[in-house]
């Protein structure tokens, strides 16, 4: 009898809600504190311009977390050869993975060193911008290794059953970041200096966390001989993961277009104003990332089965939890927003508050529809559905975002990019739906 068996079960609503509460709760925590402590103690105690600075380096931590995506789609394939019965071959996968990105990241941390001058001004770090942009960002490339096996390793709680070890790490991670951001931003401070040296000690705890948890003989999901020969499972892991690629990409991409429109349009103070309203959207868009990293791996289990009516199950439950998480978000958002809002700005930022409020009157509403488009995105690419995946992805982060981020402004105004996230996911749920209406015979052949 196979000794993998926890997302190989039958999952009642309630039982997956249970399931995935630590995931949901997880990234929930995880994007609150990074808001918190990030955004916070640099706009706080360093001033809007640091936080701008901060938002115009934000594309180039994207492009380098899209490389966790990419190789992150192993944890699909993982999931299916667990569902398989090939438990052996799916750990020394695994493996091969966290050592193929370890790899890549020191390449990357090297490039990036090296022209991170020409980078930022290319991302349009200004002339006010620039210092502070380079205090963090020269830091910051230095532990990408750290930062993309970590990452990886975050993937696969799940895939090894345990997602409250994930829960975990991220409370332990977020805690030493605010922690160390206050000794050195506030107590020392040392600015962006001290934020960037809080990161790296953070993504050290992740490590070593993620170190033990793989190497216990008790983990259903543990380091094995990795074989950098088999191309064919880091061919196979990219091509799973290219939806979430395209996404994490082309978030690094619209925060690019992002920065650069209002920076045209407007000035360095309007854009660490639109980068506090993002990282508050950002926090409850947590929740669903959470949940589909969830439901996924039991997704490509069951696809692993060949388990039909177990597939037809989880969709309905998907499609369930995901309504009942869009209506609990929008409650969280325009309840809590604005405390969060607050807390971002100091008694001599006042001059922004108009402009925060006018964004978060607009931004909550947008998380109606957020969740089933990425629901989804995400079960299409478990399902191994790539194209469509893949081109849902493309159309909703490379053309739709960023068409209404730039257009939007262009015709009316600097002040109607805040309608540019919900106008982009009303066009993309039009699009979904016609989507899911050509593979409903595939998936439900009775209902034909």
């Amino acid at each position: 009898m196979s000794e993998i068996k926890t997302i190989g079960k039958d999952y009642s609503t309630g039982e997956l809600l249970k399931f995935a509460a630590p995931s949901v709760t997880n990234e929930i925590v995880i994007s609150l504190l990074y808001t918190l402590d990030d955004g916070l103690f640099i706009s706080r105690y360093i001033g809007h311009d640091a936080l701008a600075a901060f938002s115009i380096g934000s594309p180039l931590f994207m492009l380098n977390f899209a490389i966790v995506n990419l190789l992150g789609g192993s944890a699909i394939l993982v999931s299916r050869k667990f569902g398989e019965k090939k438990e052996a071959e799916a750990r020394k996968n695994f493996t091969t993975v966290v050592v193929a990105i370890l790899l890549i990241g020191i390449l990357m941390a090297i490039v990036e060193r090296t022209f991170l001058k020409q980078i930022l001004h290319l991302l349009g770090a200004t002339e006010i911008l620039y210092p502070y942009a380079w205090q963090f960002n020269s830091i910051g490339t230095l532990y990408i290794p750290l930062t993309l096996v970590s990452g990886i390793f975050s993937r696969f709680y799940v895939t090894a059953g345990k997602p409250q070890v994930g829960l975990l790490n991220t409370i332990l991670n977020v805690g030493t970041n605010v922690f160390f951001d206050w000794y050195f931003v506030v107590y020392r401070q040392v600015g962006m200096v001290g934020a960037a040296y809080a990161n790296l000690i953070a993504v050290c705890v992740q490590m070593v966390i993620g170190l033990i948890f793989y190497s216990s003989k008790s983990s259903e999901l543990r380091f094995a001989r990795p074989d950098l020969t088999d191309t064919s499972t880091l061919k196979r892991s990219m091509r799973l993961g290219i939806p979430s690629f395209i996404t994490n990409a082309s978030v690094g991409l619209g925060t690019l277009v992002q920065n650069h429109v209002i920076l045209y349009w407007g000035n360095e103070e309007y854009l660490a104003a639109y980068s506090i309203v993002n990282n508050i959207a950002f926090t409850f868009m947590g929740g669903f990332f959470g949940l589909f990293g969830t439901t996924g791996p039991l997704v490509s289990y069951a696809v692993g089965e060949k388990n039909l009516p177990k597939l037809q199950k989880l969709f309905g439950q998907i499609f369930a939890v995901t309504t009942v998480l869009s209506f609990l978000t929008v409650g969280l958002f325009l309840t809590g927003g604005r405390m969060l809002v607050k807390l971002f700005v100091s008694s001599a930022e006042q001059s922004m508050i108009g402009i925060l409020n006018y964004g978060m009157r607009i931004m909550p509403y947008s998380f109606l529809l957020f969740g089933y488009n990425i629901a989804a995105r995400s079960t299409l690419a478990n399902l191994q559905q790539t194209r469509y995946s893949g081109l849902l992805t493309t159309l909703h982060e490379v053309v739709f975002n960023n068409l209404t981020l730039v257009l939007l402004p262009l015709l009316f105004g600097l002040d109607s990019i805040w309608f540019s996230f919900l106008l982009t996911n009303v066009i993309m749920l039009v699009i979904t739906v016609i989507v899911i209406l050509r593979l409903k015979p595939e998936y439900f052949p009775q209902t034909v």
